[in-house]
């Protein structure tokens, strides 16, 4: 019994291998670049009521590269630190999310928007044209 178990469980570790080593047959020597990218932020504190929320903007420069936005980390910061620095409200959290549609952006700030407010009882406000992402 032992030994038809460990036999199921090296198939069943084995065939995620196989599936992902085979891929999509794409080559990944194809680079797909979107150079129209959006960014929208959202920075809280977990101990604040108050969460805020960047307008969706669009950032000259940027490039998306296979869906992934290079050193976007530094966008998190960039709004980070405005936060200490500017509004005076250290220690808080900071995500982007980015996309080549505005459209999308929309949608995911709409659904995270309603799940704060309705779930978690946040109040969400907007920085305006107080704050620019700047291309990194």
């Amino acid at each position: 019994m032992k030994k038809i178990i460990s036999i199921f469980l090296l198939v069943c570790m084995a065939l995620p291998s196989v599936a992902f080593a085979k891929g999509d047959g794409k080559s990944k020597d194809k680079k797909k670049v979107e150079d129209n990218v959006y960014v929208w932020g959202v920075t809280m504190s977990f101990s604040d009521s108050v969460v805020y929320f960047t307008e969706i903007q669009h950032v000259e420069g940027a490039v998306i590269v296979n869906d992934f936005l290079p050193n976007r980390h530094l966008y998190s910061y960039e709004l980070k630190d405005y936060m200490s620095y500017k509004e005076g409200k250290p220690g808080r959290t900071s995500f982007i999310f980015f996309s080549d549609k505005p459209s999308k952006l929309e949608k995911k700030e709409r659904k995270i928007k309603k799940r704060l407010i309705e779930r978690e009882g946040k109040t969400v406000r907007y920085l305006g044209d107080k704050f620019h992402f700047t291309r990194h």
